[in-house]
């Protein structure tokens, strides 16, 4: 593995079980809720996405802010748990320097009928300069994750559930 190639993962607890949290598993292109400031003024916002990401092989492609386009390849599905993607194309606003390779969604029940989240994103830095700024690089990508988290606790809250904690893991 390169040292150009980066993870960033997020966890989060929701107070809910697993079933309910991964019928509400959807990609930052698909969140209902505004993004934050920090991510609408660092990232093109999405604007239009095509395909599904259902079964191993689907395709998925948005539309951003930029004009550019991020496409998404499902890779591996263990239905009901862990959904594992891959980008295969990219024009969006950084790709000539910060690559993004793809990354996981998982599930995991808890035995008090909670569940934890889990978001990977994979990244590789293709311009050295981009390595000095990697610490912030991880930050916007952990608030990407935040956010799609809490638009899944939104869409369970009508039912009860709220996420209990969402942090970056170590």
């Amino acid at each position: 593995m390169s040292s150009n190639y980066h993870i960033v993962r997020t966890t989060a607890h929701l107070a809910c079980d697993a079933h309910r949290a991964w019928d509400k598993v959807c990609f930052y292109e698909h969140i209902a809720i505004t993004p934050s400031w920090l991510l609408r003024t660092v990232l093109p916002v999405p604007f239009r996405t095509t395909g599904c990401y259902s079964e191993v092989g689907n395709v998925s492609r948005c539309l951003y802010s930029d004009g550019g386009y991020l496409t998404k390849r499902i890779r591996h599905i263990e239905a009901g748990r862990r959904i594992d993607f891959d980008i295969i194309e990219q024009t969006i606003r950084y790709a000539g320097r910060i690559a993004l390779k793809g990354g996981t969604i998982r599930v995991d029940p808890r035995d008090d009928g909670t569940c934890s989240i889990e978001m990977v994103t994979r990244y590789e830095l293709r311009s050295p300069l981009f390595s000095l700024a990697r610490v912030c690089i991880d930050h916007v990508v952990g608030a990407m994750h935040r956010i799609v988290i809490r638009d899944m606790q939104e869409r369970l809250e009508p039912r009860g559930a709220r996420a209990v904690s969402a942090a970056p893991a170590t």
